[in-house]
């Protein structure tokens, strides 16, 4: 993952939010300091700061990278490509070339390390997502990192997100639930999308029961051959990132570990 700082050139140079940019899955998510209001937020952001809204899912968040980034149709791409040195496209390398500056605000941005984060943002992520499952009758269960476990009927989402309606009743679709990378959101069949926001505001906090259980296991535990093929990578690479302490087995000592779904997919 890489972190940039957001500046605004005549605030002070105080950082006025950061992005996250998770390299492996290409999500960007920005988190805007809350001391902005509607009129000193980046333009795109500012209907959402004004409805109390700092944390920027990654659809929004692209589009503001978006503007700040030279598009790959370009007439003249090849030229603009050699000259910065690349061979291929791409939007994170163009955006720090470019220091993130646009005609649409005055905001630029600065690369920063993983252990500048400030602790706003920090506790900002403590209720985000570290596993998903689908249960019955079009519900989801989403355990949270603060311990907190939702339990979410996608029927009261669609009025936040009209395309969970094409999915309802459908098993297999369902089945593709997913943690997002970083945990601010899960995703259904890759381009249904539903923020962290969405679920704390139409899930219920439930404890646990047996079948609940049942459910988690059929889909969120898997073994080392499937993970593998999730990761693209071989084994040894799996006993790298364990050794590394990137991957936690829920059980060491069989033929094949054992790993939570959600561990695997929110990996960057």
């Amino acid at each position: 993952m890489k972190v940039f700082a957001i500046h605004d050139k005549f605030k002070d140079k105080k950082e006025i939010g950061y992005i996250l940019y998770y390299e492996r899955s290409d999500y960007y998510v920005v988190e805007l300091d809350e001391t902005l209001d509607e009129w000193t937020a980046p333009l795109l952001f500012s209907s959402l700061v004004k409805r109390g809204i700092y944390t920027i899912s990654r659809n929004v968040a692209r589009l503001w990278i978006e503007e700040r980034v030279i598009p790959s149709g370009r007439q003249n791409i090849g030229i603009i490509l050699r000259n910065a040195k690349m061979t291929t496209y791409n939007e994170a390398k163009l955006l720090v070339l470019s220091k993130g500056e646009s005609a649409q605000d005055d905001c630029y941005i600065r690369e920063v390390t993983l252990d500048t984060i400030p602790d706003w943002v920090k506790q900002r992520q403590y209720n985000n997502i570290f596993e998903c499952f689908p249960i019955a009758d079009n519900r989801i269960i989403c355990l949270l990192n603060d311990d907190t476990v939702l339990e979410v009927d996608l029927r009261k989402c669609v009025e936040a997100v009209p395309k969970i309606e094409t999915i309802l009743s459908n098993e297999r679709l369902l089945s593709t639930l997913k943690v997002d990378a970083g945990g601010y959101s899960v995703s259904i069949n890759q381009d249904i999308i539903l923020e962290k926001r969405i679920l704390l505001e139409h899930g219920v906090v439930i404890p646990i029961y047996a079948q609940v259980f049942r459910e988690f296991a059929k889909h969120s535990i898997i073994n080392t051959t499937e993970a593998c093929s999730m990761l693209e990578c071989t084994r040894q690479n799996m006993r790298h990132l364990i050794k590394t302490d990137v991957l936690h087995p829920l059980k060491n000592g069989w033929r094949e570990n054992v790993f939570l779904r959600g561990e695997i997919t929110s990996i960057d």
